[in-house]
């Protein structure tokens, strides 16, 4: 055969087969230029659980807060009815420290027991400075024996009825004196009753006695008023809602000043607005280890010259 003949019949074979193949295979259901059908997802799953999202830390708005807690107790009640009507008649669970043997004392403890409200033993303690200083009737001094103290101290608390604490009134010299004031633990351990640390120095031998006499024990964080300058009340409690971020508990000491309860009227709404919940002091001193910048401060009986 001619090689043109051979070159012919190779031809005519292929296109017969081309024609077979397109008559054998059926178009299907695709068509030209038809995309690929997108895959199902799994039933029960939505489209976004088949490639879920790297993983990463959580959003910032997700992150748990700690709560912001204050406890507050206000000293020296005994002397100004009135301020202490005004106090009661604040929302929140303000505590009371009584001074012993003042004019409205057992009243004082009497009208905060029945508001429901934690009353407290405001002890008078000798300070740096006696006599000139002068921490008032009931005082406990560091040359009394341990007979003396007792005696002292349940005299003072039979004048406050009610008390489920005490806290120290002044006390600056006492508060340094280890076997006095283990003896005043002593007789609260003997009556359940706790001790919050005004903390009018830095020497204090509180934390290590309240261990070893295994008695419920707090420290306060912050004086919140002065007696010389009466409008730091309003101020303090102002830098407290703008410094939020940067405390989670504390425990506060005011005193019943007229600028002082104002200042409470005004803030302790806000502090609930800001999510600022104020807490019985009770429930504050089981653990309580106070802020580190906590500082001795000296305060004086506002009814008293110092």
């Amino acid at each position: 055969m001619s090689p043109g003949k051979r070159a012919a019949l190779i031809l005519l074979v292929a296109c017969i087969t081309g024609l077979i193949a397109l008559w054998l295979i059926p178009d299907g259901d695709r068509r030209p230029n038809t995309p690929a059908p997108t895959p199902q997802a799994a039933p029960g799953k939505s489209p976004g659980a088949a490639a879920p999202d790297p993983a990463g830390p959580a959003p910032a708005g997700g992150r748990e807060r700690r709560e912001k807690t204050v406890a507050i107790l206000i000293d020296d009640i005994g002397y100004d009815p009135e301020a202490l009507r005004r106090l009661l008649a604040i929302e929140a669970p303000l505590a009371f420290s009584v001074l012993p043997h003042t004019p409205h004392a057992r009243s004082s403890a009497e009208a905060v027991h029945r508001a429901r409200r934690e009353v407290l033993l405001h002890l008078p303690m000798e300070p740096h400075g006696w006599p000139e200083r002068d921490p008032g009737r009931g005082a406990i001094f560091a040359s009394m024996t341990e007979r003396e103290i007792r005696r002292t101290l349940l005299d003072d608390l039979e004048s406050v009825p009610h008390a489920r604490g005490v806290n120290n009134h002044m006390g600056s010299k006492l508060m340094e004196e280890r076997d006095p004031i283990r003896t005043v633990f002593r007789v609260l351990q003997e009556k359940g009753l706790f001790f919050v640390d005004s903390l009018t120095t830095e020497a204090s031998v509180g934390p290590a006695l309240a261990a070893e006499c295994s008695i419920r024990f707090a420290r306060r964080d912050l004086f919140i008023d002065d007696a010389v300058d009466r409008s730091r009340a309003a101020i303090r409690l102002e830098q407290l809602l703008d410094d939020r971020e940067t405390w989670s508990e504390l425990l506060l000491i005011g005193h019943p000043y007229p600028e002082t309860v104002s200042a409470l009227e005004e803030a302790i709404p806000r502090f609930r607005a800001a999510g600022i919940r104020v807490v019985p002091l009770s429930a504050r001193v089981d653990g309580m280890q106070g802020r580190r910048d906590a500082k001795p401060q000296r305060t004086t009986n506002r009814n008293r010259t110092p």
